[in-house]
């Protein structure tokens, strides 16, 4: 996988004060249960969310999706279906999200610097971002 060059973070705080950022959201069952990671970073610090990340510049969606679940928690997956657009309207930023129903392929589970924790919910967790209720939620009616 290619690496992606990422912004300085004197840019990345001057973009997110006037452009929304296009993201993808990855929504990994087992069974019926959906992975979850706690947040370390704004927006939606100690939140539960589902791992994701900005789509870089030339990424396609799909790419940016395997990027994310290799980054963010050591796997390998297969994107299996493209749930929706999910949109937050947060003060910190704001994020158009593409959500993705994927599946692990292989890798050891592991998390990276922008979780502190991690778990498959049967039931969401109170503090789980609210774009990413909804977008488990219509994920789970494909099953």
């Amino acid at each position: 996988m290619k690496k992606v060059k990422k912004a300085p973070q004197k840019e990345y705080d001057n973009f997110r004060q006037y452009f929304a950022f296009s993201c993808v959201d990855l929504v990994i069952f087992d069974g019926k249960s959906v992975l979850l990671t706690k947040r370390t970073r704004n927006p939606y610090k100690g939140y539960w969310h589902l791992p994701g990340s900005m789509i870089h510049k030339n990424e396609s969606m799909k790419t940016a999706a395997k990027r994310s679940a290799k980054e963010e928690l050591g796997l390998d997956v297969k994107i299996e279906k493209f749930v929706g657009v999910y949109e937050s309207l947060d003060r910190f930023r704001h994020d158009v999200s593409h959500g993705f129903v994927a599946t692990i392929k292989k890798g050891k589970m592991r998390i990276d610097f922008q979780s502190n924790d991690y778990g498959f919910f049967k039931t969401m967790p109170k503090k789980t971002i609210p774009h990413h209720r909804l977008m488990i939620k219509d994920a789970l009616k494909t099953l």
